[in-house]
């Protein structure tokens, strides 16, 4: 049976609001950039994806090597995962990571969702699982702010989803603030609420081996990146000497990446970012692997696609929400219970918001 052909890319770059500025070690963020993506088949299927590539300024080449990479599926019968093998083949002189893995990614991402569609069926069903909702965390918040307001704003980011889990930003110049800032989030939360702990790479490893240790009694859910996320020797280090887990991850290019940690033991957890790891075909390999090392995998980001992903990966954990996304949806994802609910339709589910483009589309 001949499948639907592939005809035409269009991909619109936004750069959006955020409700709450990203106050982190790596710096501040008022905005973030997404790229929205579209694939239409011959027959009128539209498959639907975005990327948030972190730097607006870096989008338009981004789009470029998209549209080149394109050019090799372009006028062939849809087949994601052959499309995204020969892309990485393609990419080889290239790199196969950084900007152009994110291309790939995005158009990956775009074919799985016009695959399900062809197909009548939620992506997850697709991929061979069941429709469920997802347990996740608030990550909207709790960033390197005074510590003095982060009671509130836990309030907050629990009651935003009938949330048991949030993630506080730690890493401040004296340890007493991140004590404070802990102590502050933990009465928001209350005692029967998970408290999970980002580092985003700001320590080096002395100031890590001191600063964990110091930490290691706060009943943290986990220790995430401490130190630069290259320095696998560094974390094979603080995992002996922690017994907070340690997770990283959302910086792996590609699942090469990610068997050379496990096949390290570097990490407790691992958590894949959609977009770096390779879209939906370099997520299935990497669940894969982390299944064979036992290795529990959350997510990074991009909950309306990951969210499908974690019901076909067999050692799934906690799923990352945030607020961001939703200006970009017609419909957002809803929330129930502190889950994330993935909707009975076709595909993902999402539709892009003509209103935000108009309003906020980024043009060189």
């Amino acid at each position: 049976m001949k499948k639907p052909i592939v005809n035409s890319l269009s991909v619109t770059t936004v750069n959006v609001p955020l409700k709450r500025p990203i106050v982190a070690s790596l710096g501040t963020f008022e905005k973030w950039p997404y790229m929205l993506i579209e694939i239409t088949c011959n027959d009128g299927t539209v498959g639907k994806g975005y990327i948030g590539p972190y730097l607006i300024n870096y989008t338009p080449a981004i789009t470029l090597t998209m549209k080149e990479l394109f050019k090799n599926f372009q006028n062939r019968e849809i087949a994601p995962y052959q499309f995204y093998n020969e892309g990485m083949n393609h990419l080889s002189l290239l790199g196969r990571s950084g900007i152009a893995l994110y291309a790939l990614a995005g158009l990956d991402i775009a074919l799985w969702d016009a695959s399900s569609k062809i197909s009548n069926e939620p992506l997850c069903v697709h991929l061979g699982g069941t429709l469920n909702n997802v347990k996740a965390y608030n990550s909207s918040g709790l960033w390197m702010d005074d510590p003095k307001i982060l009671y509130d704003e836990a309030l907050e980011l629990i009651e935003e989803g009938n949330f048991d889990a949030v993630k506080l930003r730690l890493g401040r110049k004296k340890i007493d603030d991140d004590y404070k800032a802990i102590e502050n989030v933990k009465k928001g939360i209350g005692s029967d609420s998970l408290l999970l702990s980002d580092f985003n790479q700001c320590l080096t490893l002395p100031e890590a081996i001191h600063r964990l240790r110091d930490l290691d009694d706060q009943d943290l859910y986990w220790f995430e990146e401490p130190i630069k996320y290259y320095e696998f020797d560094g974390y094979k280090q603080l995992r002996k000497r922690m017994k907070t887990p340690i997770i990283l991850g959302e910086n792996f290019h590609g699942y090469d990446h990610a068997f050379t940690a496990l096949k390290n033991n570097i990490s407790d957890f691992i958590m894949p970012d959609l977009m770096r790891i390779g879209g939906v075909s370099g997520w299935l390999k990497t669940a894969s692997i982390a299944e064979s090392f036992q290795i529990s995998v959350a997510s990074h980001l991009f909950h309306e696609v990951s969210s499908h992903l974690m019901r076909v990966t067999p050692t799934a954990g906690l799923l990352e929400w945030t607020r961001w996304s939703d200006i970009i949806l017609e419909e957002p994802y809803d929330l129930k219970d502190g889950h994330v609910v993935i909707p009975n339709k076709i595909g993902t589910g999402i539709d892009f918001n003509k209103e935000t483009i108009k309003k906020y589309e980024f043009k060189i």
